[in-house]
This record gives C-alpha cells, structure tokens and sequence, in this order.
C-alpha cells in the first residue's frame, strides 16, 4: 500500500537531491508497512476470533499514533480514500478518523461477508445522503490575492534575496490589489529580514512565508502591512529528513558522511516553532498551516478551537516536480476545510494554488508550473464543528472499543480454562 501510495517519492526527490537517495525509499515503505503489520498482530492476539470487526478500530488509533512526535508522518491515512466524494462531509462530525472508520468497516465487512454488513451499509448510505444534500455555499464576500512565482527549487538556493522579494512584489503590484485584499505569497517566497532598504509598493496585508537563518534557522509565515509586522507563526511540525535531521548534533560525523554519499552539500536543519496562535488583523485570524502542516489535522483544529476563522497554507511542493505528491498533499488539505468548516486559501511555489470553501470544493485554481496571480474570494466563519469541539472523540472511541474486546475475549478464554471447554 505505502508502495503505491509514495511511488512518486523516489522520481519526484531523485531528481533533485541525488538518486542516490531513491536507494532510502523500500526502507522507507518497509517502515511504514511494519506498522500496519504489527497493527494486525497486536489485534489478532487481543481480539481472536474477532479480529475482522475489531481492526477498523486499531487502524483508526494507528493512524492517531501517525501524527504524534517528531518522526510524525500522517500522509496518506484511511479516511483521506473518501476525500473526493460526497462521503467526506462527515469529517465535520469526527474528522478524518471518523473517515477512517467508514473505510474500515466497509473492508471489515466485506471481508466477513456477514449479516454485519448491512449495519455498515446503512452508514454509508445515511453518510452519503448527508454529503448529497447540503445547500451550496454561498460566494465569499472578501477578497485575496494567491500569488505563486514558480521558482526551480535548485535555483532558489543561491537566489539573491532582493530579486527574491523583487519577484513576488512585481507579481503583487501587477494585480493592483487595494487596502482590503489579503494577499498570500508561499513558502520560504523570499528571506527574513527583508533587505535594507526596500519599498514596500502595495497598502494591502501580506501574508508571506520565509526563511530565517542565523543560529536558529526557521521556516516562518508573517502578517505585514506597509513597513509593519502584524503577527508570526513559525512552522511546528517539520518534515523529518528533509527539515530537520534527527540526532544530527549527536552524530554530526555520520550525517557527513551520507550527504557526501547522495552528493549533498553538508545540510543543516531547521529549528521548530512550538505556539500556534492564529495571526489576527482586524476581525481577521488565519489559521497558517505551513505546508506540511495541512495533513495534521490536531492542528487545524487547535487553531480554530483558539479563534482562526480562515485557513491559510502557504506551501513550496516544487520538490515533487510533475509527481502525484503534489495532488495527494493538495487532497488531504482539502479534508481540513470540512472538518472545520472553514475557507482554505492555499498558495504553492509553483502549484497548487486554489480557494477551497468550507465543503471542501475548490472554487478556483491556477494552473501548476507557471508565475502568476489568482484573484479570489472567501469569508470568515465562526462557530465550531464537533469535530473541533470533541477532537478526540473517535480515537478515545476507539481505543474503549478495544479494551473491551479484549477483556471480553480474556473473559471468556479464562471461562473456557475453568470449565475445560
């Protein structure tokens, strides 16, 4: 499954860092395969016999146990199967776990064929019926700008900092955005601090993400408008091996010598912001999910349980090329606009760059790969599904399921003992 899923990880990074990196991806995929794995062990010695109706409730905690910890890695998870049909407005109830349960089930009965299935079927239906007949939304009343300048990652590395912020401020000043529009540039767009010296050509606020470097290098999003900082959010949750490298202070040597052996300059990671506060201007506050971030769906709820009315990603997926990760990542964003019930703007280097609304369809979107301006519209939403009010409601679900299989079947295996059965 994980071999499927990430196959475009080995073309995509090969050709950019070195293919002698496409050498790390089956240890990669084995990794991830051991888990799910060792999910179905752990579940056939506690539940026995009813291990077919108890694994959609363990593959539901795996997947919880994927967003935790610095080696977090929650991509591709069950529920994200029904992301493009009418079924995923169900997330606003439980989010993706909830998602997850459905997939999980349906497999679980299928596998059983039994009268079970019935019950799971009536879910789908009663699911999909919901999905179907949700009114629209109604169009955004507030406008933005999502500004993608389509930089070569590999170039990006020696840019010059001022044609960095040069670019995006052109391609800003194209749109003639007024004081009112929110304009969104992407990931790591330009360096921090600006250059000594630079005008500021538009009254408009910026949301711009960029790279700090010094003794604590971070990748950052800021709110600005004309010379002012109005607010920050560093990124939380870092890509492992890409962002950071774990135990490189503690084996500096080895890291060294693997870098030499992809034929990569001797990198150094990134150090973790660890608030996130929605970045607030006037009855404005974006929830920025940088990037990585837009698959962890714990954090797209703590922002808007802490008051963020729209979601924000500024993204850099120039790294997957014309690879299918791009559209994965893109699919599994999606999913938070629904469970919060939220607008999403989201503006990529070169792509994808689209307004998702809170049901989670897409209302616009530039086309991948080439510099430009996406005028959109969107709105600031309030209120808080139960999927943002009760977080963990299916994953501690999951878990009382569990324990009770399991004390349930050591019950009756302690039965069967006493009376020799």
């Amino acid at each position: 499954m994980f071999g499927v899923m990430l196959s475009w990880l080995p073309q995509s990074l090969g050709g950019t860092l070195g293919w002698g990196l496409s050498l790390l991806f089956p240890v990669l995929v084995g990794l991830l395969g051991l888990t799910c794995a060792g999910t179905v062990a752990v579940t056939r010695w506690a539940a026995g016999s009813w291990t077919l109706g108890t694994l959609p409730l363990a593959w539901v905690l795996l997947d919880a146990m994927r967003e935790i910890g610095a080696l977090a890695f929650p991509w591709g998870g069950l529920g994200y199967f029904l992301s493009e049909t009418p079924l995923v407005q169900v997330a606003e109830w439980g989010g993706v776990g909830l998602l997850g349960l459905l997939v999980g089930g349906a497999a679980s009965a299928l596998a059983a064929w039994s009268w079970r299935g019935v019950w799971i079927a009536l879910l789908w239906a009663s699911a999909l019926t919901y999905g179907l007949t949700r009114p629209p939304e109604m169009p955004g009343t507030r406008s933005a700008l999502l500004v993608q300048g389509a930089v070569d990652p590999r170039a990006k590395v020696q840019a010059d900092p001022l044609r960095e912020w040069q670019r995006y401020w052109s391609l800003t000043r194209g749109a003639q955005v007024t004081a009112q529009t929110l304009v969104v540039w992407p990931e790591a767009a330009v360096s921090w601090p600006p250059p000594a010296g630079l005008q500021v050509p538009v009254k408009a606020a910026v949301l711009l993400g960029a790279s700090e470097g010094g003794t604590t290098p971070k990748n950052s999003v800021f709110l600005v408008q004309g010379n002012a900082m109005e607010g920050r959010q560093d990124k939380v949750h870092l890509v492992p091996f890409g962002e950071f490298f774990p135990g490189q202070a503690r084996w500096p040597g080895a890291y060294r010598t693997i870098f030499r052996w992809l034929g990569l300059p001797d990198l150094v990671g990134r150090v973790p912001g660890h608030v996130t506060q929605p970045l607030q201007l006037g009855d404005l506050r974006a929830g920025v999910l940088i990037c990585y971030e837009s698959v962890f769906a714990s954090q797209a709820r703590e922002l808007v349980a802490r008051g963020a009315n729209v979601l924000v990603t500024p993204s850099n997926d120039a790294w997957f090329g014309s690879s299918r990760g791009a559209e994965q990542h893109f699919q599994m964003g999606r999913v938070r606009a629904v469970e919060t019930r939220r607008w999403w703007l989201r503006v990529g280097n070169d792509g994808i760059t689209a307004v998702v609304d809170p049901q989670g369809r897409v209302r616009r979107r530039l086309v991948r790969f080439t510099p430009g301006t996406l005028p959109v519209v969107f709105d600031l939403r309030e209120g808080r599904t139960l999927s943002v009010q009760w977080p963990g409601w299916v994953v501690w679900g999951a878990a009382l399921g569990l324990i009770l299989v399991c004390l349930y079947m050591r019950t009756v295996a302690h039965i069967c003992r006493q009376s020799r059965c």
